[in-house]
């Protein structure tokens, strides 16, 4: 039988038509373009074929400045044109000039950018031409002509849709929906961007169609949804770093969405990462950009000198590209920086409403507003009060329909200048209504981190309210401030990150990290890696928790004044508020608030920093033992003095809920004279602990929980469990973390005897270590019915971060914002002996009936010698 006759072998494809098939590969696929290229080089040069030698010069072009490497880039493409200009290849020239003038504009030569584009236009016709007009459209929204540059994508449209050319539709659609987001037209700007997308969903352009859904995140962005924004961002990205690495637009946007969300030192990274990829592509352009944008960060982070060099700085470069508009924002910022130094004067009042008007004038009408409200701000500090009223009214229409922030700064604003006019009235409301702003809008931030960090976009605003209670409203009124203004975070419902699988895996990833650095011998090579690669899926389970959305509208932080005395019945609630720089106390007593002012706040946290100091090297054994011992006694009677004292007519002997200011959160209450052997219970504030108390108490067994390390851990609780019928024992190696979740899921107490870390650097990885690894507030986040008290016996249990706007971050927050009842933790280092006897003692007293707080004072007023200044670190929170 004779073998089939094969078929003639195809043959190979021209040089041209290979160029022509890389240009038309850069969309799709920008590496395997340029491979395509350099084959169509090669073979064009065989066949000195000048036509294909310039198309494959225009796709290496191409490609290079998908990868954002502007400088061969451009090598590129005006090889391409002298070839074509060389041969007489008019149309070809025409098209090399049109990318070259793309690429000349991120080199920032804007000039020479529309030299060549208008040069390309006077040789070609129809579709090409359309292109041509839309990349001369791109060119010009850069240089900020915005009037022209909207007008030329219209004009393309029309072309391309004529033509049928649905590749060049998407990419003009595109280009346009990011103008309308700039210019606050956000419907507008997502139905191009969605039309776009599903264009090129059509065409199967998989990197093209990311860019569309990362600029879908940028309109999200300017409406303030911080979690949609994120979750496109980073749906864009998974796709964009695949295909090309990180892109600097996509950089600069993250980063302005960070500041946005007070993630500023995430934020500032993201700039200056922004910034070396421009310097590495030579991207002067959008490095501009990404300067001044830097410079905002790092105003936000408060050093304003450093923001003024940097804005003035990319003012100039911008100058001296011609790009004017950009020039105006760079500008905007400088002003902003003299603003935040202190520095400012008349003359720079009259510059930054100047700066705004060109702003708004030329259509952006976000940055335009917020100078307006720097103008207000600075005419008000220099008492021009009708300055400061122009000024708002100029930025009242888009103040009023911008982000929630935008607007809660000028309804602050409009506050300030009602009370310099002495209309006290119409300040509080202002502040209120920006308030309620704020408050619907972290009602709409999923993740916990991100609704602590917003209250710093606030807390001038919640300073400014407490501050106008404290001076011209009731006691009542002032205690009602206080729970809206402090730790309100709380009152929203709690954050579930780990339900999320994809941060449950990286959250069992990191045991096991974890597991390998505590296995690894000191000085490993590997070491290195394993931290990495612990920082790496940290990170990556704080960037996934970003982007769950809130479940519920805001609500006023608290109980009414009657109801929380209801409940408080014989205890006495002391609210500790600082207001500027003085501290006031609000006691709530027989069903009476009274108000009292208590001095200066910093001779305060001066006692408390040297009692912690004393405390540690007590129970350290550091030092000279009698001096520390002087010196933690003498720092807690001054304490009792300064905050307990003047209150004894109003609180007696009652027991105490105490509601201190933020870092009094950290203080040891049991070694202040007055709380010795009283029942104390802490709380973030007079509403968590209302709502700690009337939460019901899980009918669960006792589950008991110790660690292999310290060795007294598991002394501790097997003694313990041995005295509580129908307890639950999890010890040594039995203490993994999913076991203890689910055996803490509806206990009615829980135990932990571990070792704790507080981590300074980011709270919500604050840890209980146990067999398996660490225990973290992302983890507890499973617990659908966390126990009714919780007892953790370890260091630093107890510590919080706090934030602006007094946010706690920490375990005890995080375990009280989810329903436990109560939580027993340590401030500080404990002695592992002392805590055992001082536990055994207290689950005796529970026993016996006694409440937490009760038991837990009892057990500490019987604990003498040196061993009192350990088992004093532990304090009760909540409902005790």
């Amino acid at each position: 039988m004779k073998p089939p006759l094969s078929g003639p072998t195809p043959a190979p494809p021209s040089a041209l038509a290979l160029a022509t098939r890389a240009v038309e590969a850069v969309a799709a696929d920008p590496e395997h373009a340029a491979v395509l290229a350099v084959a169509a080089l090669a073979a064009a040069r065989r066949a000195k074929d000048p036509d294909a030698t310039s198309v494959a010069h225009r796709a290496l072009g191409l490609a290079a400045r998908a990868g954002e490497d502007a400088q061969t880039a451009a090598r590129h493409l005006r090889a391409a044109l002298r070839v074509a200009v060389r041969h007489n290849r008019m149309t070809l020239a025409a098209e090399a000039r049109m990318s070259l003038a793309l690429v000349l504009d991120d080199l920032g030569r804007p000039a020479a950018a529309v030299r060549e584009i208008d040069v390309a236009l006077y040789s070609l016709r129809g579709l090409r031409r359309g292109r041509a007009v839309m990349q001369r459209a791109l060119i010009l929204r850069r240089l900020g002509h915005d009037d022209d540059a909207m007008a030329g994508y219209r004009a393309a449209l029309r072309v391309f849709r004529r033509a049928g050319d649905r590749l060049w539709q998407a990419r003009a659609l595109n280009n346009r929906g990011i103008l309308h987001g700039y210019h606050g037209s956000h419907r507008l700007a997502a139905a191009d961007l969605d039309a776009a997308a599903a264009i090129y969903a059509e065409l199967d352009l998989p990197a093209a169609a990311a860019q569309v859904q990362h600029n879908l995140g940028f309109v999200a962005a300017q409406v303030g949804d911080v979690p949609l924004a994120l979750a496109r961002y980073e749906q864009a990205r998974a796709v964009l770093t695949r295909e090309a690495g990180p892109h600097a637009v996509a950089l600069l946007d993250l980063a302005e969405l960070l500041r946005s969300a007070r993630l500023l030192p995430e934020a500032q990274q993201a700039a200056q990462d922004a910034v070396d990829t421009c310097r590495r592509g030579r991207l002067d352009t959008a490095r501009g950009e990404a300067a001044l944008l830097l410079a905002r960060v790092v105003l936000a982070r408060g050093n304003a000198e450093e923001a003024r060099d940097a804005a003035r700085s990319a003012r100039r470069a911008f100058t001296a590209q011609r790009r004017l508009l950009p020039a105006a924002r760079a500008r905007a910022v400088e002003l902003g920086a003299v603003i935040a130094s202190g520095r400012a004067h008349r003359g720079t009042l009259r510059a930054v409403q100047e700066v705004a008007a060109e702003l708004t004038a030329a259509g952006w009408l976000l940055p335009g507003c917020e100078s307006w409200l720097d103008a207000a701000q600075l005419a008000l500090a220099l008492d021009d009060r009708a300055g400061a009223a122009a000024c708002l009214e100029r930025a009242a229409v888009v103040a009023r329909r911008g982000p929630a922030v935008l607007r809660a700064r000028w309804w602050h604003l409009r506050a300030v200048a009602h009370l310099a006019d002495g209309d006290v009235t119409a300040a509080a409301r202002c502040a209120d209504a920006g308030l309620r702003e704020f408050e619907a809008h972290r009602a709409s931030l999923g993740a916990t981190e991100l609704r602590v960090r917003s209250g710093g976009t606030v807390a001038d605003l919640a300073a400014f309210r407490l501050r106008l209670a404290v001076a011209h409203e009731p006691a009542e009124q002032i205690l009602q401030w206080s729970q809206r203004c402090r730790a309100a975070a709380l009152w929203l419902p709690p954050a579930r990150p780990s339900g999320d699988p994809v941060i449950a895996r990286d959250l069992a990833r990191l045991r096991s990290v974890h597991a390998d650095l505590a296995a690894a011998p000191i000085g490993a090579a590997h070491t290195g890696r394993l931290l990495q690669r612990q920082r790496d899926l940290e990170e990556q389970v704080r960037r996934r928790s970003w982007q769950a959305h809130g479940t519920e509208e805001a609500t006023a932080a608290g109980p009414p004044l009657d109801v929380l005395a209801a409940a408080l019945g014989d205890l006495a609630l002391v609210d500790l508020l600082a207001v500027d720089a003085s501290l006031h106390a609000l006691v709530l007593a027989g069903g009476r608030v009274t108000h009292r002012p208590l001095g200066p706040v910093q001779p305060v946290l001066d006692e408390l920093h040297g009692l912690r100091f004393a405390q540690r090297r007590l129970v350290a054994g550091r030092g000279h033992r009698g001096a520390a011992t002087l010196a933690a006694d003498h720092a807690a009677a001054d304490l009792d003095r300064m905050l307990l004292a003047p209150l004894d007519d109003l609180i007696g002997d009652r027991d105490l809920v105490l509601a201190p200011t933020g870092h009094l959160q950290a203080l040891s209450w049991s070694l202040l004279p007055r709380c010795r052997g009283r029942a104390v219970r802490v709380t973030p504030s007079a509403a968590t602990w209302w709502r700690a108390q009337r939460t019901p108490r899980p009918a669960g067994p006792s589950v008991f929980v110790g660690a292999a390390d310290p060795p007294q851990a598991l002394r501790e609780v097997t003694g313990i469990a041995a005295g509580t019928p129908g307890a639950t024992l999890l010890a040594g190696d039995r203490a993994l973390v999913g076991d203890v979740l689910r055996a803490l899921d509806g206990a009615s107490l829980g135990h932990i005897a571990c070792h704790g870390q507080f981590r300074t650097d980011n709270a919500l990885f604050s840890a209980l270590l146990l067999a398996d690894g660490p225990l973290t507030m992302y983890d507890l986040s499973a617990l659908d019915r966390p126990p009714g008290t919780l007892v953790l016996s370890g260091c630093d249990t107890g510590l919080s971060a706090v934030h602006p706007g007094e946010e706690l971050l920490g375990l005890t927050s995080t375990l009280l914002q989810l329903g436990t009842r109560t939580v027993v933790a340590s401030t500080g280092p404990v002695d592992d002996e002392a805590t055992r006897a001082l536990m055994t003692d207290f689950h005796k007293r529970l026993g016996s009936g006694c409440t937490e707080a009760a038991a837990l004072a009892a057990a500490q007023l019987a604990t003498d010698g040196d061993a009192r200044y350990s088992s004093a670190g532990f304090v009760c929170y909540g409902a005790g």
